[in-house]
C-alpha cells in the first residue's frame, strides 16, 4: 500500500521504493488526460526514488505539475480556440475572399464527434497539446470513409480541411504565448487527387494569374496564352512568331498539338490577341524579335525551357503557399482543361476521341430539368 509522507505535496506517494505522483484528476480535463476508474492520473508520474534528495524530488513534482497544467489548464489552447483566434488574425483576414468563404465549410472539422475517456466531446474541444499525428490520420480516414458512404469523392475536401487546421497551427505557434508545441501535428501526408476531375474557376484563375504577374514578366501572358488555345505547357513554348497570322481581324495562331492530337488554328478573341502582343513586347524589349523565333522567352531573353518554366511555377507555388492559398494553386494541365471546358467547341485542344474530349471537359454541366 503507499505510503504517505507529510514532507511531500498532495498526492506524492513512496510505492515500492518509488516516489510517484498521481493526482486526482477534474472531470472535465478527463476528456485529454488518461485516468483509472476513480479519476486518479493512470499511471502515475515517477519522480524518483527513496534514495534520490528530496530536492531532486520536489524540482521533479514541480516539471511534473508544470507539464500536466499545461496539458489540461489552458482551456484556450483547444483546437477550436486556436482555429478561432486564427481566423481573427490579420493574417487570415488578408487571404482572397474565395478562401473566407471555403472556411466556412471546413471548420466543420471541428465539430467531428470523439470520444475521450468514455466521455463524448468534438475534436475541436481537444487541447492542441493532446493531438498527436496519428491521431490527425485516423481523423482524416474516418472523414473520408464518412464522405465515402454518403456518395462523395471526398479526398479534395478532407485535404482542405487538414489544411486548414495546419496553417491555424502554424500561426499559433509563432503568435501564442505557452502554447506547448513547436510542431504541426497537422502536417500529416494528403488523399491523392485526381486533378482531372478539379475545374479552375474565374477567380481561382484570378487570384493565380496576379500573383504569378508579381514574380514573373512572361507567366502572366504564358497562362493566358495556354489557357485560351487550350495547350499542353510545352505546346505553348513551341509557340513561334512564324505560327502568328497578325492580322487582328482574320488571323490567329497555328498551334502544333503534341501527343497525336490534331494541328489547328485558333482564331483571334480580343484577349487573346492582347496576350500575343505582350509576348511581342517582352520580344521587342529583349530585342529577340524576328519572323521566325520563339514567341515565349525568359528574363534573360532566350527561349524558355521547360525546365525554367517549372522553376517559375515551383516558385509561383511556394508563393501561394505563404498566403495561405495553396488549396487554390492549378497545375498547367488543369489550365488546358479549364480552355477545354470554358471553349464553345471540345475540339479545341485538337483530340481525335470523344474520350479524350470528355477527359478535359471539368467544367458541371449545367441543364434545364426535365419537368
Amino acid at each position: 500500500m503507499p505510503k504517505k509522507n507529510n514532507k511531500w505535496p498532495k498526492y506524492v506517494r513512496e510505492v515500492n521504493g518509488r516516489i510517484v505522483w498521481r493526482p486526482r484528476i477534474t472531470a472535465e480535463d478527463r476528456t485529454v488526460v488518461d485516468v483509472d476508474s476513480h479519476g486518479f492520473l493512470k499511471p502515475p508520474v515517477r519522480l524518483g526514488s527513496t534514495k534520490d534528495s528530496e530536492a531532486r524530488i520536489l524540482a521533479a513534482y514541480l516539471a511534473a505539475k508544470a507539464s500536466l497544467t499545461a496539458r489540461t489548464g489552458a482551456d484556450k489552447h483547444t483546437l477550436k480556440w486556436i482555429v478561432g483566434q486564427y481566423l481573427n488574425s490579420s493574417q487570415f483576414r488578408a487571404l482572397a475572399s474565395t478562401t473566407h468563404h471555403r472556411t466556412k465549410s471546413l471548420v466543420k472539422v471541428l465539430e467531428h464527434p470523439i470520444a475521450a475517456n468514455g466521455k463524448d466531446i468534438t475534436f475541436g474541444d481537444l487541447p492542441i497539446l493532446s493531438i498527436t499525428k496519428p491521431m490527425v490520420r485516423r481523423l482524416a480516414d474516418k472523414r473520408l470513409a464518412n464522405m465515402i458512404d454518403d456518395g462523395l469523392k471526398g479526398t479534395s475536401t478532407i485535404n482542405q480541411e487538414i489544411s486548414l487546421l495546419h496553417s491555424a497551427t502554424r500561426w499559433a505557434i509563432e503568435h501564442i504565448d505557452n502554447l506547448g508545441i513547436t510542431d504541426s501535428p497537422f502536417k500529416v501526408k494528403k488523399f491523392k487527387v485526381d486533378e482531372n476531375e478539379r475545374y479552375v474557376t474565374d477567380e481561382e484563375y484570378d487570384i493565380q494569374y496576379k500573383i504569378a504577374a508579381e514574380l514573373s514578366e512572361y507567366l502572366p501572358f504564358f497562362f493566358e496564352l495556354t489557357y485560351l488555345i487550350a495547350s499542353r505547357g510545352i505546346e505553348t513554348l513551341d509557340l513561334r512568331t512564324s505560327h502568328i497570322d497578325p492580322d487582328p481581324i482574320n488571323g490567329g495562331i497555328y498551334v502544333a498539338r503534341r501527343k497525336g492530337s490534331k494541328n489547328n488554328f485558333i482564331e483571334w478573341s480580343d484577349r487573346l490577341y492582347k496576350a500575343y502582343q505582350a509576348a511581342v513586347s517582352m520580344l521587342e524589349k529583349h530585342k529577340a524579335n524576328g519572323r521566325d523565333v520563339p514567341l515565349i522567352i525568359s528574363s534573360t531573353g532566350h527561349k524558355l525551357s521547360m525546365s525554367g518554366l517549372r522553376t517559375a511555377m515551383h516558385r509561383l507555388k511556394e508563393k501561394m503557399e505563404e498566403r495561405e492559398l495553396t488549396n487554390i494553386f492549378w497545375s498547367l494541365h488543369l489550365l488546358k482543361s479549364k480552355g477545354v471546358s470554358d471553349a464553345e467547341s471540345d475540339h479545341i485542344a485538337g483530340h481525335k476521341t470523344e474520350r479524350m474530349r470528355n477527359k478535359y471537359k471539368t467544367k458541371i454541366e449545367r441543364h434545364k430539368a426535365a419537368r
